[in-house]
């Protein structure tokens, strides 16, 4: 295979392969015209020697008539006939010693028969016949008509000649000649040619095979010309049979067969000495070939064995020579003008080489994501630290459009600007959002500078992104620390001024109470009055307490108590509200609480109504408590049906002051105090909501310690 790889081998094969499809163009040209030609000679020969063989057949049949027809009028055969007392002296020796004219004529069979049919004498060549009265032919032979008919004797066909021996006025016997048609096919044979004679479908002399006659059968007329048919190697010729037999309504025909091979062997084994011929004019051209090119290709060897050197030492001084004055001569002169550009052009290489790796080393190294971008916008270089910062390896984003990755859509015509800005020579440093892989828009301080080449063409753009999420949580801490200190000193001049009318409340409606004679209905009211007002006394005590940071003071809660005092609460919102509020059933075993029951339970009233406001109407609001699965404590849960909340406002609902609800609604206070009393009471609390799938709030707090009772037991 190697050979063919090279460019002797494929010249050699190029050669080959002309030298190949001119010997077979010839081939196929002489071949087959020479085949035309024999096989249309061998078909005239065949059809002469048909015509010459049907020929023969109706010459034999005339002549075996005449003959017997003049031995029928024989007077001496009639006189024999009618004489029947001198039969038995001379008529049998005289018929014996008869036969017929022609080929195989002494092999034929004659009767002489008197007017009643029988036999009077025969010629002993075949079967002795008593008697031919009821022969189908008898009775118009006896009205004086001949006939000429086929017969078949023992599954042999035969011609039958049958001619009436007349007196002037009536038949008075008749003479019957028979033979057989073997004769036909000798003088075939001897030609090396096979010969059948048809009637019709049916084989007087010879056989043929079913598919043979298959296929002459679907010929046309053999009277319309030459019929020929190729079955299974052997030609055959159809011809029919004219003259005698057609006058005496024979349908009989001659079919010549002969192998093909004896056909199309002279053009065969012309065939196969060309062929010859042309195997050795390709092995002349090869040897011719590879004499040439071996001379061709030796200025190439020395070409490639100097390149060889080059590429293999480094020496770019190499330099190849080539005595000749040719084509090969000019590709060498040129070769070693490339060779000393080439050397020039590496030491410009080396000295940019370390340029470009110091550049490289420190973009690599800077701790802020570095990104080149080209001036239609694909991302050429992205360093380690915009692999950490947007999430994307550098592999995938080499290539990609930088806006259609990283800018987002909205901010995509005011990066544009930058760019153009940048262009200007100065560089553009401005604060906006750009994508990442997995946080989607983070805030960065970016910075943009252009990139010259050696014309001074704007050649692309440096993008230096910082990131300033941390900066601005900073930010935000500090901001909220400060809101933080001015809502405690607002909340605890509040909780001072509340206090007051609260006490007024207060005293009024105990007051009111320990009157006698109060109804039932005012009693209620007034109970009502006294409790609510109680609830907002520890909810004022309770903000003092959050902006103090003061711990409360604690007790043992039943959380079971607990829940229902929260139902009994909170069902007046629920049927204003149209929501099912259910208390999940508690374990019996569930342990208690060390807490200040009301601030836990103004929690749970806070997180109860705002899931009532969250659930439309038919909705269902859950409430309960079981032990922990994940860590040692209780876990109370408020679950509802409703709309859930956005990822975006889930993470500011425990922001002071932050509220969805209309203006007048909500204070934007009950979460953010929510998780001060539960963080306040060493515990945690967890949200769990998507939009359209509902929200769970879970506490979890710690478990009372054991009083000594329960220890010792």
């Amino acid at each position: 295979m190697n050979i063919l790889r090279s460019f002797q081998g494929k010249l050699l094969f190029f050669f080959l392969l002309i030298d190949v499809a001119l010997v077979g163009s010839l081939i196929a040209t002489v071949s087959g015209g020479a085949r035309a030609a024999l096989e249309t000679a061998s078909r005239e020969h065949l059809h002469e020697l048909a015509r010459y063989a049907s020929h023969d057949i109706d010459e034999q049949l005339q002549l075996r008539w005449a003959a017997t027809q003049a031995l029928a009028s024989n007077p001496f055969m009639t006189h024999s006939v009618i004489d029947m007392l001198s039969r038995g002296d001379h008529l049998e020796p005289f018929v014996q010693r008869l036969s017929l004219p022609g080929k195989d004529g002494e092999e034929a069979d004659l009767w002489l028969l008197d007017s009643t049919g029988h036999v009077i004498a025969w010629n002993g060549r075949g079967q002795s016949v008593g008697s031919f009265a009821d022969a189908p032919w008898w009775p118009q032979v006896r009205e004086g008509q001949p006939q000429a008919l086929v017969t078949s004797e023992a599954g042999q066909p035969r011609v039958l000649f049958a001619f009436p021996i007349r007196n002037p006025l009536h038949t008075e016997g008749v003479l019957v000649a028979r033979f057989d048609l073997s004769f036909a096919r000798r003088d075939a044979a001897r030609l090396g040619l096979e010969l059948v004679l048809l009637d019709g479908e049916k084989p007087l002399a010879g056989t043929l095979p079913g598919q043979v006659m298959g296929e002459l059968r679907s010929l046309p007329s053999a009277s319309a010309g030459r019929n020929t048919a190729l079955v299974d190697g052997m030609f055959y010729l159809l011809v029919p049979v004219e003259g005698f037999a057609r006058e005496h309504g024979f349908g009989w025909s001659v079919v010549l067969s002969v192998p093909v091979a004896r056909i199309s062997g002279p053009v065969d084994a012309l065939l196969q000495r060309m062929i010859q011929a042309g195997v050795a004019a390709a092995v002349l051209l090869a040897l011719l070939v590879v004499w040439r090119t071996r001379l061709l290709l030796r200025p190439l060897h020395q070409l490639h064995a100097s390149m060889r050197r080059i590429v293999d030492g480094g020496d770019l001084g190499e330099r190849v020579q080539i005595p000749s004055r040719d084509e090969l001569s000019a590709i060498a002169r040129t070769f070693n003008l490339m060779l000393e550009r080439l050397a020039h052009r590496t030491a410009e290489l080396e000295r940019s080489r370390d340029h470009l790796s110091l550049l490289a080393q420190m973009t690599s190294t800077s701790p802020n994501a570095s990104v080149m971008v080209g001036t239609e916008g694909w991302i050429l270089v992205w360093n380690e630290a915009a692999e950490k910062l947007f999430g994307w390896p550098r592999l995938e984003m080499l290539g990609a459009s930088f806006q259609e990755r990283v800018v987002p859509e909205d901010t995509r015509e005011h990066f544009t600007s930058l760019l153009a800005r940048a262009s200007g020579g100065e560089p553009v440093e401005v604060e906006l959002f750009l994508l990442t892989r997995e946080a989607g828009a983070i805030p960065v301080q970016l910075t943009v500078s252009r990139i010259l080449d050696a014309g001074a063409q704007v050649q692309g753009y440096v993008c230096i992104a910082r990131d300033l999420r941390e900066v601005k949580r900073l930010r935000e801490t500090l901001v909220q620390s400060e809101k933080m200190a001015a809502v405690g000193t607002l909340v605890a001049g509040l909780s001072h001024e509340l206090n007051n009318p609260l006490g007024i409340i207060l005293g009024f409606a105990q007051g009111l109470l320990r009157r006698s004679g109060l109804d039932e209905t005012s009693r209620t009211g007034l109970l009502s009055i006294e409790k609510q007002t109680q609830r907002c006394a520890r909810l004022v005590r309770t903000l003092l307490d959050f902006s103090r940071k003061s711990g409360p003071a604690r007790e043992r809660v039943e959380v079971a108590s607990m829940l229902e005092r929260v139902r009994e609460l909170a069902s007046g919102q629920a049927r204003r509200a149209q929501v099912r509020l259910e208390i999940v059933e508690p374990p019996a075993d569930l342990p208690c609480l060390e807490a200040n029951a009301p601030e836990l339970e103004s929690a749970l009233l806070n997180l109860v109504g705002n899931a009532l406001d969250a659930t439309p109407p038919g909705g269902t609001v859950s409430v309960g408590a079981r032990r922990s699965p994940t860590r040692e404590g209780l876990e109370l849960f408020v679950t509802d049906t409703g709309s859930g909340i956005p990822p975006d406002v889930l993470q500011r609902i425990f922001d002071p002051f932050f509220t969805t609800k209309p203006v007048g609604q909500g204070t934007g206070l009950g979460l953010s105090i929510t998780r001060s009393i539960v963080e306040s009471h060493g515990g945690r609390i967890d949200v769990e909501s998507a939009s359209g799938a509902g929200t769970t709030v879970r506490l979890w707090l710690p478990v009372a310690p054991a009083l000594s009772s329960e220890a010792s037991a």
